[in-house]
């Protein structure tokens, strides 16, 4: 599917765009994988990744290589003109009419609450699909019912959570990208705090065909220091969060991608680390092949 361009306005400032977005909260088809016999409303708020809206940047911690290489722009039914405008609509309420934004989203956490009540399931909520925003501790506090969780490039919002200092029902795991040190991975690693790493192994979404991921990560320092840890394949489901991934893991997310060139250029970079075991001669489709092996990830 070939991504549609969208238009952005020359005066956005201007425009009501409470009556442009239909909802805070929406699914897609990986919020829709959920964990294993567990009944569960997964939801997310889904903004414009970056510059994407083209007034504000959302991921402040990205990497040219990850905007580059986004999932949440350039895979699936994200490279469509109306779910791309969606997301700048959502971005847009969020920048001019942050007030408006927050109200909308409560009464649509406690509506999802109701309905996971209704319906014997748990209610999950991704606070950044696409985007990297710290929304303060204020939401996952007023509720409780709802398990909140995050994948993060900001270190200090990692380290707080494995300090205990974020709301009980708020967990965050740390995404390992071409920057990322060995210091701040070995530590949060230590501290109990998950990580998660993108591998070049084989993914085709259309035939659900799936390539190996390794058993193991271990992470090198340029002194050679190294720290090995299990890893946990984090295609089955979406939600993050200890009871799933347990504490002091690698979750490993397969290279995805519409274009050769944008999944080329994930690769040179180094955001997505080189997997041996992942070539499609080793996948599997409709089923998650046996994790094999250990995955040597260098780091600065």
């Amino acid at each position: 599917m070939k991504a549609k361009t969208v238009s952005i306005p020359h005066n956005p400032e201007s425009i009501d765009w409470a009556a442009r977005v239909e909802s805070i909260l929406s699914g897609n088809a990986k919020l829709d994988k959920t964990p294993a016999g567990v009944p569960a409303i997964v939801s997310g708020i889904s903004l414009a990744p970056a510059k994407r809206s083209g007034v504000v940047n959302v991921c402040d911690h990205a990497t040219p290589s990850c905007i580059a290489a986004c999932v949440l722009w350039f895979a699936g039914r994200t490279v469509t003109a109306a779910v791309r405008q969606a997301a700048i609509a959502r971005t847009m309420l969020w920048h001019f009419q942050p007030d408006t934004f927050y109200a909308r989203l409560r009464k649509e956490l406690a509506a999802q609450e109701r309905r996971a009540a209704r319906e014997g399931s748990r209610s999950f909520v991704r606070l950044n699909t696409a985007s990297d925003i710290d929304h303060g501790p204020d939401i996952p506090a007023a509720f409780p019912g709802t398990c909140m969780y995050d994948y993060t490039k900001d270190v200090d919002r990692v380290r707080r959570y494995v300090r205990g200092e974020l709301p009980a029902n708020y967990h965050v795991s740390l995404s390992v990208h071409e920057e990322s040190t060995f210091a701040d991975v070995a530590d949060i690693l230590q501290a109990g705090g998950n990580v998660v790493v993108v591998v070049d192994s084989y993914y085709w979404g259309p035939s659900r065909r799936y390539g190996t991921l390794p058993e193991h990560v271990c992470f090198v320092s340029p002194t050679g220091e190294r720290i090995t840890v299990e890893s946990r394949d984090g295609d089955v489901a979406d939600p993050r969060t200890p009871e799933f991934d347990g504490r002091g893991t690698a979750v490993c997310l397969r290279l995805k991608g519409q274009s050769k060139r944008t999944k080329e250029r994930a690769r040179e970079s180094g955001f997505a680390r080189p997997w041996s075991l992942g070539g499609k001669e080793n996948s599997a489709r409709f089923a998650f092949p046996p994790a094999r092996g250990t995955l040597v990830v260098r780091l600065k």
